[in-house]
């Protein structure tokens, strides 16, 4: 792919957006993280209609050759669009540029919110040990908020249509498909995993906009713990909320090698703080489904990282490290949530 240069981006802005003048592109560079979209800050000055100096801050996002997740810029942009002032805190979209011929690869612009965390190992320093509570307060009541937003409020053209009851069916079905098209090699806890998920499937409560990667790590906070912004909404989707939920708990995620989810508190303490802040019950057989369907989800995307990474597609390193250091630990999760972990 074509490096992306300040005078590329500013040349090209200052054809994309004709309302403003004087532009001008500083401070550009990638931001280390990530495994499925290249992203990138700087810093944009320019004329106004009203002819005043402006001066922002902006994250340019890039789709890849190939990447673990299949999904794209117009998919992730309608997406914010979306929930965007449905009470729900994200970053306001800018511009998106479906044709990827500008920088061999689509692009969209969002604002950039500085000066805000979004580390998850962060949560292991002491120092941050007495505002967990509030974090965890905050990251799964904003997840249950998002589960009560009424998806007849939200445009959501942009996914598959869903109902209560073939939505846990058609999510298992996509992320098989997805896990069968970059195969490498057998994978028979998976494939157990999937014939048990295959026998019965739950009916949801309700449809929500679900997040797809609702968890520590894809959200901004301040010093005081305060959540700022959800970010990363590219699997955003029309199905069961009880999805986000699962995937919050998912094993691979106790970033702090204990039974703190996301590092930040018990299964037990998350459920309760969805179900006040959602109005929702999370039942129990039908949460323990949509863990294990997170499992086969996780290893779908880590298999696409090791089928991108091994077939050349994408040799961004972070492909091969997200692969080795996930699957085998997914394989460990479904076991466990299979009652097979001795």
């Amino acid at each position: 792919m074509k490096p992306i240069s300040a005078d590329l981006l500013q040349t090209y802005l200052g054809h994309k957006l004709p309302q403003w003048t004087q532009l001008a592109v500083e401070n550009l560079f990638r931001l280390p993280l990530g495994a499925s979209r290249e992203t990138f800050r700087f810093d944009l000055s320019y004329v106004d209609e009203r002819e005043e100096s402006q001066r922002t801050g902006m994250i340019l996002r890039r789709d890849p050759p190939a990447s673990n997740v299949e999904s794209d810029r117009a998919h992730e942009f309608a997406a914010y669009q979306a929930i965007y002032g449905h009470g729900i805190p994200v970053p306001k979209m800018i511009l998106l540029e479906p044709d990827a011929s500008h920088f061999d690869g689509a692009i969209s612009l969002a604002e950039d919110l500085r000066g805000y965390h979004n580390s998850e190992y962060q949560f292991q320093d002491p120092a941050w040990a007495d505002r967990l509570p509030h974090i965890a307060q905050q990251m799964w009541s904003t997840m249950g908020l998002l589960a009560a937003v009424p998806v007849e409020a939200l445009d959501m053209g942009f996914t598959r249509p869903a109902t209560v009851e073939n939505t846990a069916a058609q999510e298992l079905a996509s992320w098989v498909d997805v896990l069968g098209r970059h195969d490498v090699g057998a994978e028979p806890i998976t494939r157990a995993a999937i014939r048990a998920l295959e026998r019965w499937q739950p009916t949801a409560q309700k449809l929500a906009m679900v997040h797809g990667d609702f968890r520590a790590g894809n959200f901004l906070y301040d010093d005081a713990g305060d959540l700022i912004a959800v970010l990363d909404w590219e699997m955003a989707h029309l199905g069961d909320p009880l999805e986000d939920l699962g995937w919050s708990l998912a094993r691979v995620f106790c970033f702090a090698k204990d039974d703190r989810y996301c590092g930040l508190a018990t299964r037990e303490q998350a459920v309760a703080i969805w179900e006040e802040a959602s109005g929702l019950i999370a039942d129990p057989r039908a949460l323990h489904w949509w863990e294990l369907f997170n499992c086969i989800k996780g290893q779908a995307i880590w298999n696409s990282c090791a089928h991108v990474w091994q077939s050349g597609q994408n040799r961004d390193v972070i492909q091969a490290y997200a692969a080795w250091w996930l699957r085998n630990a997914q394989d460990r999760a479904i076991l466990e949530l299979m009652g097979k972990l001795s």
